[in-house]
């Protein structure tokens, strides 16, 4: 007769029970906190996802299926319980309680079916996954109301540009080639065809933000898209200057600046996560925090500096049409200038030593700032350059990001009057630590 399997409580055990309610009793706050009449809350969600979580354990320890198509066969009753009480009783409307419901299962069994994670981890990948489902059903459901006001107040142009966009990102995303060799260059196209993508969906979040939040829209787009693209970020404010019929000069250009300012900090937050993942030090960013300080402290002067004008000065409301939120135009604007940018840093890295890095680090800023630091910072640590080459090549493409936006803004808008306050504001925050490199370079700050 065959022998009974002993389950023992483990820690893994134990961790899979706890994961297995706390995936369904966080869909179960949500209900139980909307919905303050509901048959079905906190218990009932987490107890139900904690019987598929055991269901799915035993099924895994046994190989015998007849726990898990029973605690299934016991799911789908409690179910239609549920549903059935909803409709005949409670004369209620809508399905969503019954679908997360049932939904709660599925989750506790991926904890429950989920491999053995390796030692040392207590959670494995199917248990990250129900957690990360778990949440995003949360807030899905906590942001219902706002989610049905943005959905009710998207138009028909607006739900076209959103539909291109998926189609570019998910239909041609495994079409583009990682590389293609020109010459004896290998050029990355997926690159470009990345930073296409970035550009217009940073165009349409800052059209969705300016269309809702108004002024303060194009403020909170400019300072969270410079962490991401700054040059795509000025190049949409600056489209939506012109969209918007050129009015609130002051603000964009406030808006610019704040993007500038956090790409600085951004730049700072690469170097020093690069440094200590691959080195465990710290010794470019301590070359940089000075020139981090200057860009960060002129900056917010320039942004005072314009806030108060923009405050004394301007009038008038955005126009109610702000053009198309895909911008198809500045996209390939914005996509040639970093194409051309990008080949010629490839050019001076690949036939050139320490001076090509500085080059291309200059020519490099033009199209991003953050490429060069990403590159510039493990060549260091694995020896290929040295450290002063590396501090010089991060601080010159971040003041060459800085100052790059005088040029995008040129070529979207050749109306003078935006171009000359951002190269007035971005002259202003590279003039120090243009001073700095000067310091460097003379050798009254030696760099190892």
């Amino acid at each position: 007769m065959q022998q009974p399997i002993d389950i023992l409580i483990t820690p893994d055990l134990i961790v899979r029970c706890l994961l297995g309610f706390a995936v369904g009793a966080l869909i179960g706050l949500e209900r139980q906190k909307d919905h303050e009449d509901t048959q079905v809350g906190i218990r009932s969600f987490g107890l139900h996802s904690l019987l598929g979580t055991l269901a799915a354990y035993t099924y895994t320890a046994t190989s015998n299926p007849i726990v898990l198509i029973y605690a299934t066969v016991a799911s789908l009753v409690f179910l239609g319980a549920q549903i059935g009480h909803k409709f005949f009783v409670m004369r209620g409307r809508g399905l969503t309680t019954s679908i997360v419901f049932a939904l709660s299962f599925v989750l506790g069994a991926l904890v429950g079916l989920d491999a053995a994670p390796p030692p040392g981890q207590y959670i494995g990948s199917l248990s990250v996954l129900a957690m990360a489902v778990s949440f995003l059903v949360f807030l899905v459901l906590s942001f219902k109301e706002e989610i049905s006001e943005t959905v009710t107040a998207i138009s028909k142009q607006e739900m076209i540009s959103a539909a291109q966009l998926a189609v570019l990102i998910f239909f041609l995303w495994p079409l583009i080639p990682q590389t293609i060799f020109i010459g004896t260059i290998e050029f990355p196209v997926f690159t470009v065809y990345v930073m296409v993508v970035i550009l217009l969906s940073i165009s349409f979040a800052n059209y969705i933000l300016v269309k809702k939040y108004k002024e303060r829209g194009r403020y909170y787009f400019a300072f969270f898209g410079g962490f991401a693209n700054s040059e795509a970020t000025v190049a949409s404010l600056t489209e939506t200057y012109v969209n918007s019929g050129r009015i609130h000069v002051g603000k964009t250009s406030t808006a610019a600046i704040m993007a500038n300012i956090s790409m600085v900090l951004r730049n700072g937050i690469i170097v020093i996560i690069l440094e200590w993942t691959l080195a465990s030090s710290i010794a470019i960013f301590n070359f940089y925090l000075v020139p981090l300080a200057i860009l960060t402290l002129m900056g917010i002067v320039s942004l005072l500096q314009a806030r108060r004008q923009v405050l004394e000065g301007e009038e008038g409301e955005i126009a109610d049409s702000l053009g198309s939120p895909f911008e198809f135009g500045a996209a390939l604007r914005f996509s040639l200038v970093f194409t051309a940018v990008s080949f010629f840093s490839l050019i001076l890295q690949t036939f050139f030593s320490d001076l090509g890095m500085l080059v291309a680090a200059f020519v490099g800023g033009f199209a991003s700032a953050g490429a060069v630091v990403t590159i510039a910072t493990p060549l260091y640590t694995s020896g290929a350059i040295s450290l002063a080459t590396a501090v010089y090549a991060v601080i010159i493409a971040t003041v060459t990001s800085v100052m790059n936006k005088i040029i995008y803004v040129y070529s979207l808008d050749r109306e003078m009057t935006l171009f000359k306050r951002v190269a007035r504001d971005a002259v202003i925050m590279a003039a120090g630590a243009l001073v700095y490199v000067l310091v460097l370079a003379l050798g009254y700050l030696p760099v190892g």
